[in-house]
């Protein structure tokens, strides 16, 4: 079966573009989740900025910074 290769490679296509969808929608949801907590609790600059260990921000900082890793895995910045 020539037809194979062709499957593969559009089944690959189409998985990187789900991941990337599910990143994307990951991502707003974070978003979601974000506006949400600080329509209740008000943004706390210092909390943003370090985090206490298991606290809102520090996983949601932690969550974001998986997404965005993973939606450029590409993109490498060199100093």
């Amino acid at each position: 079966g020539d037809w194979s290769s062709d499957v593969c490679s559009s089944d690959l296509m189409d998985a990187t573009d789900q991941r990337s969808n599910e990143l994307s929608a990951k991502k707003i949801a974070l978003q979601e989740t974000f506006k949400l907590h600080t329509a209740e609790n008000g943004f706390s600059y210092e909390e943003w900025i370090s985090p206490p260990a298991g606290s809102f921000y520090e996983n949601y900082k932690k969550d974001l910074a998986e997404v965005d890793n993973e939606m450029a895995p590409a993109i490498t910045y060199q100093s």
